[in-house]
């Protein structure tokens, strides 16, 4: 039987090693971190409603566009990320930020039930809890950009591979 002495122990024990094992060579990175800051982006000029149409013919009309690792344009190809980013700012004028997890950061999130056309809806694909991003576009569907196929497309959030990896539903609109 394991004590409470001892299993603080452990712990402190495992914090010490992990703490040791940031070094000095991160305090670049910790400085830059702390001077990073992300707004929160609430849209407000445009209702939900009439925000999402706009979105929803923004982005329909990229769909087997190609697939490019850290692309965010028709000519080069766009990553899910950048497709949303691009998405945002033809369609409304708003400026998102460049990856799914700093745009995860800057949003709000709702519940799975309240997404709206327009949302966003983030996955864990790759160890990440915002690691992909899609466009929620209405009836339990969103538009992406995959890195299999290669092209941007449409998926349902019901299916296996979607409905495991689904970290959370997100909106920029006020409510």
């Amino acid at each position: 039987m394991v004590t409470c002495n001892a299993q603080r122990r452990v712990v402190l024990g495992a914090l010490v090693l992990f703490l040791s094992a940031c070094g000095t060579g991160n305090q670049k990175k910790v400085q830059l971190d702390k001077q990073y800051h992300l707004t929160p982006i609430r849209i407000t000029k445009v209702s939900h409603q009439q925000g999402s149409q706009e979105l929803l013919l923004q982005s329909m009309s990229l769909i087997g566009s190609h697939y490019r690792y850290g692309g965010s344009s028709r000519d080069n190809g766009f990553d899910c990320s950048g497709m949303v980013q691009y998405v945002y700012q033809q369609a409304l004028q708003v400026n998102l930020p460049r990856t799914a997890r700093d745009i995860a950061a800057v949003s709000t999130p709702i519940r799975m039930r309240d997404l709206q056309v327009g949302d966003l809806v983030f996955f864990n694909t790759s160890g990440q809890i915002y690691s992909h991003i899609g466009l929620y576009i209405g009836n339990g569907e969103f538009i992406h950009a995959p890195s299999s196929n290669g092209v941007i497309r449409t998926a349902r959030l019901d299916q296996p591979y979607f409905s495991q990896r689904f970290t959370g539903a997100r909106t920029l609109f006020a409510r």
